[in-house]
């Protein structure tokens, strides 16, 4: 995936959660929402590129959250 498919794909995301008062986006913020919106597609997209930096942070979170889930029960 080239930088302006990216950077069409984070304006879309952008366009999809925009709050109010027109404030905006950190870049990890819109990264974090394409995770969630799809961990697959974002995976595809961050391969080769700094975005991967935000994919490991990411999976390592989501790992750590299940972790704290499996304590609590």
């Amino acid at each position: 995936m080239n930088a302006r498919s990216i950077r069409n794909r984070l304006l879309r995301v952008e366009r999809e959660i925009q709050p109010p008062d027109d404030v905006g986006f950190t870049l990890e913020e819109l990264c974090r929402s394409m995770w969630r919106e799809d961990k697959r597609k974002f995976l595809e997209m961050a391969k080769g590129t700094s975005f991967n930096l935000f994919a490991r942070q990411f999976e390592f979170e989501d790992a750590e959250h299940d972790r704290q889930m499996r304590r609590q029960k």
